[in-house]
């Protein structure tokens, strides 16, 4: 959820991102639009819906195969997409050949959860109905990543087909509580999350669901049965100890397969800035998608 690229701020004044993104939280901002049809790629094609107002925008090219990347921006639940979302969707589509569909999902304070589920439902049903012979996948950052994580469960459970054969969750929070004891420490490392706007902002998320329920903290879900999985996070963010525990979770999980792929010394959500280990990781991230 970091700003980090969208903001003009030197890489030394890094500490001061906290307070950035506290206001920007506590204060979401809705005059932005980086997933305007207008800012993309002329030589991209954009097929465009939405879902009383929420936009379901689809992104592909003449070259785009039959993989179909659903993606989930973060934000904390509060925040709209930011210009680096836009980039990634663009790369995956230009450089790897998919075909990748935003969601632009209800947002706190202004709705709950039960609302996201909602749309996220409808629009999942409205992309398959249209796309039938896609191979679907899911991707989300943050708190796209819980969410994309929380609604595969729901998929799962529901028995609604067809279900994602890959998901890829970068630095997700998947428990809004943030009542892990070990993120006290991680806290101090982490230069970009502050924890209490988090735990503000995830009670206003769950709305009259308990902080635990899988919808909303989807690391206490079942975590059997979800297809391949893709895990990244970094050691310097406050979702560190809480992404360990899901690690932990999908290793003992029932036909899930999992990938892991830990980041030494990098920051939350990292592929949304300038950083030497962007361009790698999300390499990585497509070439998982389409292997």
């Amino acid at each position: 959820m970091s700003l980090l690229s969208d903001i003009a701020i030197p890489l030394a004044k890094l500490t001061n991102m906290k307070k950035l993104n506290e206001r920007a939280m506590e204060n979401p901002r809705r005059d932005i639009d980086f997933f305007n049809r207008k800012y993309f790629d002329r030589s991209l094609q954009t097929e465009e819906e939405f879902i009383e107002d929420f936009q379901v925008l689809t992104v592909k090219s003449e070259k785009s195969s039959d993989r179909h990347v659903i993606f989930l921006h973060g934000g904390g639940y509060t925040l709209k997409a930011f210009r680096s979302h836009r980039i990634i969707v663009e790369r995956m589509v230009k450089k790897y050949g998919m075909k990748v569909t935003f969601i632009d999902y209800p947002l706190t304070p202004e709705n709950t959860a039960e609302k996201t589920y909602e749309i996220l439902r409808r629009a999942y049903c409205m992309i398959t109905e249209k796309n039938k012979n896609d191979v679907f996948c899911f991707f989300g950052d943050s708190a796209g990543g819980g969410l994309a994580l929380g609604f595969i469960q729901e998929l799962r459970d529901r028995s609604i087909s067809p279900f994602p054969v890959k998901t890829v969750l970068m630095s997700p929070w998947v428990d809004i509580s943030l009542t892990n004891k070990e993120i006290e420490e991680f806290e101090e490392r982490d230069p970009l999350l502050p924890l209490n706007t988090l735990m503000k902002i995830g009670r206003k998320y769950a709305g009259n669901m308990e902080l635990e329920n899988p919808l909303v903290s989807p690391v206490y879900g079942n975590m059997d049965n979800l297809g391949h999985i893709f895990l990244i996070f970094g050691t310097n963010e406050i979702f560190y100890p809480d992404c360990m525990k899901l690690d932990r979770k999908l290793s003992e999980a029932f036909n899930t397969e999992k990938e892991l792929f830990i980041g030494e010394n990098l920051c939350h959500d990292w592929i949304l800035a300038p950083l030497k280990e962007t361009d790698a990781t999300l390499d990585r991230i497509g070439e998982f998608f389409l292997k």
